[in-house]
C-alpha cells in the first residue's frame, strides 16, 4: 500500500478473563497438570474438560480414524496390491506444488522400501501445462503403456481428463482433498474426505495426509496377503516427516488428526534421517532438531514450493527421495538459488500488484491482471494483497491458449469467507476455476475482466458486508512483560505444532513506556521500549510513519513471543 495511506481503524478485544473463567482455567490446569495460562488458551481453543484437553496435548497416533472411514481406500488399495502382483505400469501423478510433491515423494518411498519398486512420478510443468491433469500428459501415459494412474493432490474435478484416461484403459485412483465437483469423476476409486458419502471424520487432511492413510492400509493388506510374505514392512512413522512438511505447507489446519500427524512428524524430521530435509536444512540455516511448524512454514515450505513455481517441481521430488547427501546437497543448493529467483520475481510483481490494488481498496473484493505478471508467484501475491486490505485478492497474469489470449491465476480469501463458493456464483465469466474456501485458480478471457470484478463484488457484497472493516484484534490474555522468559516460552511449547486453525496465542500488554522515531524520511515507524534486559528493547513498524505522532508516551503492544535467534 502506499507508505502515507492511513491504515483502517482496527478494533482490540480481550477474550473474556472474568472470575469465572480464571476459576475454571485453574480447575482445568489442576486436573491436566498445566498453569492456568495454558489452561485458559487451551479453553479459548474450545478444549473445555480434561479429557478433550488432554488429547489435545498428547495427540496421540493411536487414536488416528480408521482408514477405512474414507471411502474407496479398500477398493484402491486392493487395486493397487493387484498391479504391483501383475507387473503393471504404475504411475503417481502429483501437483507442483508441496502438497504434491511430498504426496508423491510419499507414496513412492513406501513402494521402494517395501517392495523395491521404483513408480515413475509424472508432475506437470506449472507454467506450460497448469494445474492438474492434462489431456496431453494422459495420452502420453497412456502411449507408454501405463496401467494404473495414481493422482495425488488433483482429480477432483478432472472428469473429462479421467474419463479420457479410463476410455484409454487406464484405471484412474484419485488422492485428493481439494472441492469435489459434480458429477463426480468416473475414477476407479476416489479416496478424498469431502466427497458426499465419505464418512471420515476430519475433513482438514491435506492430500499428503489423505495419502498417509491410504498406505496405512495398504500396508495392513500385505500383512495379510501371502503374495507380500518377502517384503519389506515399512516403518511408517518414519514417514511422517514428509507428511508433516506437505500438510503444514500448504496451510492445513493443525487440529486433530493433522496435528497428530505433524506433531509426530515435525519429531521425525529432527532426527535427521531424510537425507534430503538434512541437505535443504544446511542451505536455508535451519537447525533441524529444533525444527517448528514455523520453519516449515517460512524456510523450508517456501524453497520447495520455489522450485515448481519458477522451473521444476522434479526437483523437490527428487530432494526428498534421494538417499545420497552429496546429491541431495547438490539439489538444495539449486532449490535455494530458484528461492532466491523467485523472491526477485514475486517483488517485483507485489509491487506493482500493490499499486494497482490501491484502486480497488474500497471494493469487496480486489481483482487485477496485467500480462506480465509471472503465474509461479501470482498465489503468493494474492496472499499478501489480501493481508495488506482484508479483502479476497485475484491476481492474474497472461496466458495464451493455441494463440488466444488468455487470464490466468491465483486467488486467496481472508478469514471466515468461502472464495469457492463465492465463485460458484460468478462462474459464468470464467473458462476454468477450481479451489476451496481459502485459495482458489482460474482462467478467463481478458474481456469479460470487468464484469467477472463486479459480478464477484456484488456477491461478496450481498453475503460478506462486513468486508469493509478490518476484524478485531483479540489477544487471548493480557500479561506484564516481566512474565516473558525462558520458563514461560518453555510452557507454551505444548501447544505446537501452532499454525492455522491452532494460531500461536496472542498476548497483550498495556501503558509500556516507547520513545517513537522514523526511518527513510518518515516511511517506517520505530519503537524504542524501556524493557526488562532479555527483552527486545526496539519493534519497527514498515510503512506505519504516519503513526508516530499517535504513539508518544505510553503504548499497549499486542504480541506473540517466541526464541528469534540469528546466526546463533
Amino acid at each position: 500500500m502506499n507508505d502515507t495511506q492511513p491504515l483502517p481503524k482496527q478494533q482490540w478485544l480481550l477474550h473474556h478473563d472474568g472470575p469465572d473463567e480464571r476459576l475454571a482455567a485453574v480447575r482445568l490446569g489442576e486436573a491436566i497438570k498445566v498453569s492456568p495460562l495454558i489452561a485458559h488458551l487451551l479453553r479459548l481453543r474450545g478444549y473445555h474438560d480434561p479429557d478433550s484437553a488432554r488429547s489435545f496435548l498428547e495427540a496421540s497416533l493411536s487414536v488416528l480414524p480408521d482408514p477405512l472411514d474414507l471411502l474407496d481406500c479398500d477398493r484402491a488399495a486392493r487395486r493397487i496390491l493387484n498391479g504391483l502382483c501383475a507387473g503393471e505400469k504404475i504411475v503417481i501423478y502429483g501437483d507442483y506444488d508441496v502438497d504434491g510433491v511430498t504426496s508423491s515423494a510419499l507414496l513412492w518411498r513406501f513402494f521402494y522400501t517395501a517392495l523395491g519398486v521404483a513408480p515413475e512420478v509424472y508432475i506437470p510443468q506449472r507454467l506450460t501445462e497448469g494445474y492438474g491433469l492434462n489431456s496431453t500428459a494422459i495420452k502420453q501415459l497412456s502411449e507408454e503403456g501405463t496401467h494404473l494412474l495414481i493422482t495425488v493432490d488433483n482429480g477432483s474435478s478432472a472428469q473429462e481428463e479421467v474419463k479420457l484416461a479410463q476410455d484409454l484403459g487406464m484405471d484412474v485412483i484419485i488422492v485428493d482433498h481439494h472441492t469435489v465437483s459434480e458429477p463426480e469423476p468416473p475414477a476407479f476409486a476416489h479416496l478424498n474426505p469431502h466427497r458426499v458419502h465419505c464418512t471420515y471424520p476430519d475433513k482438514g487432511l491435506a492430500a499428503v495426509g489423505v495419502a498417509f492413510m491410504l498406505i496405512i492400509h495398504l500396508r495392513r493388506l500385505m500383512r495379510d496377503d501371502h503374495r507380500f510374505s518377502e517384503v519389506q514392512q515399512v516403518n511408517l512413522s518414519s514417514l511422517l516427516d514428509i507428511v508433516a512438511l506437505g500438510t503444514v505447507a500448504d496451510v492445513a489446519p493443525l487440529v486433530g488428526v493433522n496435528r497428530s500427524l505433524v506433531r509426530a512428524g515435525v519429531k521425525a524430521a529432527q532426527q535427521g534421517s531424510r537425507v534430503g530435509l538434512r541437505a535443504l536444512s544446511t542451505v536455508c540455516d535451519v537447525k533441524l532438531r529444533q525444527l517448528s511448524a514455523r520453519d516449515i512454514s517460512y524456510k523450508l515450505g517456501p524453497r520447495l514450493n520455489a522450485a515448481g513455481r519458477i522451473d521444476d517441481a522434479r526437483c523437490g521430488l527428487h530432494l526428498l527421495i534421494s538417499d545420497q547427501y552429496d546429491e541431495a546437497h547438490m539439489i538444495a543448493s539449486k532449490v535455494e538459488q530458484l528461492n532466491r529467483e523467485r523472491r526477485q520475481i514475486q517483488d517485483e510483481v507485489q509491487r506493482s500488484a500493490m499499486r494497482q490494488a490501491e484502486q480497488y481498496a474500497q471494493s469487496a473484493a480486489i481483482v487485477i491482471a496485467s500480462p506480465t505478471w509471472h503465474h509461479g508467484v501470482v498465489g503468493i501475491v494474492a496472499a499478501r494483497v489480501a493481508e495488506a486490505f482484508h479483502r479476497p485478492a485475484i491476481i492474474l497474469g497472461g496466458d495464451s491458449d493455441q494463440g488466444v489470449a488468455r487470464l490466468k491465476g491465483s486467488a486467496r480469501s481472508v478469514p471466515g469467507l468461502n472464495l469457492k463458493a463465492a465463485l460458484d456464483r460468478c462462474s459464468t465469466h470464467l473458462l476454468t476455476y477450481g479451489g476451496h474456501a481459502a485459495a482458489a485458480g482460474m482462467t478467463l478471457e481478458p474481456e469479460r475482466l470487468d464484469d467477472f470484478r463486479l459480478a464477484l463484488c456484488r456477491v461478496l457484497e450481498e453475503d460478506h458486508p462486513s468486508l469493509k472493516t478490518l476484524p478485531a484484534l483479540i489477544a487471548d490474555a493480557e500479561i506484564s512483560l516481566e512474565e516473558v522468559n525462558q520458563d514461560f516460552l518453555d510452557h507454551l511449547n505444548v501447544l505446537e505444532p501452532l499454525g492455522h486453525g491452532n494460531a500461536p496465542p496472542l498476548f497483550l500488554t498495556r501503558n509500556v513506556k516507547a520513545r517513537v522515531s522514523t526511518m527513510s524520511h518518515g516511511r517506517h515507524l520505530k519503537l524504542h521500549f524501556n524493557l526488562p534486559p532479555h527483552l527486545p528493547s526496539e519493534a519497527i513498524g514498515w510503512g506505519m510513519g504516519h503513526l508516530a505522532t499517535s504513539c508518544q508516551g505510553p503504548v499497549d503492544l499486542c504480541y506473540q513471543p517466541r526464541w528469534d535467534e540469528y546466526k546463533g
